[in-house]
Order: structure tokens, then C-alpha cells, then sequence
């Protein structure tokens, strides 16, 4: 029976993403899509539908007290451990990989039990608690930034993000009446929502085209102007990206991917909980790298679009290159299984 890889990835696009594109150059490699098992829930399985690999969904719980919340619901974690054992029973599994969050333990536990090489990749600057506990067991962590945080320096190889790469650089053609596409995560954000809202009204933003990613069951806004576009889910990004040509959003996996295409940002980061701390980390860096500006206010958001906007016109704005890490992580991934 061949070895098979097992990734764990759980929630919002940017823990699951990277599993697709992973996934999508392993089957570029010529790995059968019968070794590639992908355990995910309910938000996750929406980015993995249309993928011919052994798609599982499981139910895991989520503590909304931090530690506390894991602790005192152990059974209900105990119970997701025995459904993920008896899931992958006599798979063979030879390589586990988790993107993080409240699955990342419950991956490094399997991959004990099946003596499997154990990866992670971790996508923010400052790595959360989960992943953190986990590179206790890992081979290695795969990671989006430089100088990630919160990890063993010993388990870390920077590779850069795993990004989608149907697109590249080239793709993305400036246009003459310049477009800007507010998104708020897979989930959507008020926060932003607010600032379009502000945005659009502004006798200043008339010229300016606006694409809007509202987020699921977020479209309550009423904008009435022939230059603003709602969308409540994308399902191919590549559209958005090559609609745009300034992209507003927060600082997570989604802004990595855009640097990648060389499309300047203001970044907005979460400003509540545990990933408020990630995002602020992640926006201070793809600023100081020149990839884009951090907003701490509407007035800082509207002036740097026009900053960004000028430059763009006028020829004088460089965003760098980003190495992206999908080549190198699949081939190890390739090799370990062959």
C-alpha cells in the first residue's frame, strides 16, 4: 500500500488554502489523489469541494475562552481524537501536515500514532498557541514570514507562503481609471464594511472604482453609486486580483498572496482576541518590506490609498518580490512518501 499524506486544516481560507495549493502541485507531481487525505469541518470543506482527493469533515471543538475553554471541554477533544483515529485507520498515512489553529494538536498526536513525518505550516509572523505546542513534535515548520516568532528557531525553514499561483505578476495590468477592492477576510468584517461605506460617500473617491467582498450574510449595505460593486463570496479570486489595483483588507494569509502579485495594500488588522496580535505583527512587516501601509483609522486608510494611487499614476511605486514556498514544501512532501 503507498504512503499517504493527511493534512489538517480547519476554519477560514487562510488555514485551508494552503492545503489546496498545496494539493493542487502534489497532483502536479503525480501523486494519486487516492494518498491525499484532507481532514477539515464545515468552513473548510467549502475551499476543497471541487478537489478529487479523500475529503473528510469532522466536527472539532472550538473554545472561545482561550485555554481555559480546551481544558474544561477535554471529552469533547478526547472524542475528536478517537473520530480522526478511526477515520484514518489502515491508511498508511506516512505524512501529516497541518496549517494550525485548534486541530494543530490533535494532527501532532496522529502523527505519533502512525510514526509519520510531521510538518507544519505556519502562516503568521507570530505563531498561536496551538502550533506553538505542536512544533514540539514536528520534523519541521514551514514558514510564511521571516523571523516567525513563538516557535523553536530550531524547527523553522523559511520558505514563504503557499499561494495560489494561477496567477503571477504579469496578469495584473494597471488601469487607466484605478480600482480598489475592499475584502475582509473569508468571513467578512464590519470594520471594513464601515470604512466603504465612509469611503464611497466621499465627494474625494468619485473617479475611484470600488470592488466590495462583503462576507457571507454581510451585504447590508446600502450604497447607491455607479462606480461601487458588492460581492458577498468569491469563489475564484484570480477575477478580483486582476480587477484591482489597490486591495484593502487585513493582515492575513490573503495579503501574502497579494504581495505575491505585486498588488500594493493598506492593511487593517484584526483588532480583538488572540489574532489581533498575529495580524498587527503581520502588518508592521509588510510595511517596513514595502508591500503596502497599516491604517490605524479611517483617515490613515483613505490618505494612503490616495498616496498609493498617486504613485501608481505617476510610475514611482515598487512593490518587491515575494518567494513563495508551494515548490518546495510539495517536493518534500513528494519525497517523503516516495
Amino acid at each position: 500500500m503507498n504512503k499517504k499524506i493527511c493534512f489538517f486544516c480547519v476554519g477560514t481560507g487562510g488555514h485551508v488554502l494552503p492545503v489546496k495549493n498545496l494539493v493542487m502541485k502534489l497532483l502536479d507531481f503525480g501523486v494519486k489523489p487516492d494518498d491525499i487525505i484532507v481532514v477539515t469541518d464545515d468552513r473548510g470543506k467549502q475551499y476543497l469541494k471541487n478537489l478529487d482527493i479523500n475529503l473528510n469533515t469532522i466536527q472539532i471543538f472550538v473554545s472561545n475562552y482561550g485555554v481555559i475553554g480546551y481544558v474544561l471541554n477535554l471529552i469533547k477533544i478526547i472524542r475528536t481524537l478517537f473520530n480522526v483515529i478511526k477515520l484514518l485507520k489502515n491508511k498508511n498515512i506516512g505524512v501529516v501536515l497541518t496549517t494550525g489553529a485548534y486541530i494543530a494538536p490533535i494532527a501532532s498526536i496522529i502523527s505519533v500514532l502512525y510514526r509519520a513525518k510531521f510538518y507544519i505550516q505556519e502562516q503568521n509572523i507570530y505563531a498561536g498557541l496551538g502550533n506553538k505546542v505542536s512544533a514540539l513534535f514536528a520534523d519541521k515548520v514551514f514558514t510564511s514570514f521571516e523571523g516567525t516568532q513563538n516557535i523553536k528557531y530550531k524547527k523553522i525553514d523559511y520558505t514563504g507562503p503557499i499561494v495560489n499561483t494561477t496567477l503571477n505578476r504579469s496578469d495584473i495590468q494597471r488601469s487607466q481609471n484605478q480600482t480598489i477592492g475592499f475584502m475582509g477576510g473569508s468571513q467578512g468584517s464590519d470594520e471594513i464594511n464601515t470604512y466603504v461605506n465612509k469611503f464611497v460617500k466621499s465627494d474625494d473617491n468619485l473617479d475611484l472604482n470600488i470592488i466590495h467582498i462583503t462576507g457571507k450574510n454581510k451585504d447590508n449595505l446600502i450604497i447607491e453609486s455607479q462606480n461601487y460593486q458588492s460581492i458577498e463570496f468569491v469563489n475564484n479570486m484570480d477575477d478580483f486580483y486582476k480587477e484591482i489595483d489597490v486591495l484593502v483588507g487585513r493582515a492575513g494569509g490573503g495579503s501574502l498572496e497579494a504581495a505575491y502579485l505585486g498588488i500594493p495594500q493598506v492593511l487593517v488588522p484584526y483588532k480583538h482576541g488572540t489574532t489581533s496580535s498575529h495580524q498587527e505583527f503581520n502588518a508592521q512587516y509588510l510595511e517596513k518590506k514595502n508591500f503596502g501601509f497599516v491604517a490605524k483609522n479611517y483617515d490613515d486608510l483613505e490618505n494612503f490609498i490616495k498616496e498609493t494611487i498617486f504613485k501608481l499614476k505617476n510610475n514611482k511605486l515598487e512593490i518587491p518580490n515575494l518567494p513563495i514556498g508551494n515548490e518546495v514544501i510539495a517536493k518534500e512532501l513528494y519525497e517523503q512518501i516516495n
